[in-house]
């Protein structure tokens, strides 16, 4: 499994975490986790794309 999916996988964890929590600070923590391994992932895959076409 390469880098981008595990951190995509961990943004979709997250953001079920999110979900499922009851507590208003555990849930917008959980959010922002989300979008930091969302970004991520995306960053990742472009930085890969990069070196593959030099």
């Amino acid at each position: 499994m390469n880098l981008t999916a595990v951190l995509h996988s961990g943004f979709g964890v997250a953001i079920l975490a999110g979900i499922l929590v009851s507590d208003t600070t555990l849930r917008v923590g959980a959010f922002a986790v989300g979008a930091v391994l969302f970004v991520a992932g995306i960053v990742v895959s472009r930085r890969d794309d990069g070196d593959d076409a030099a």
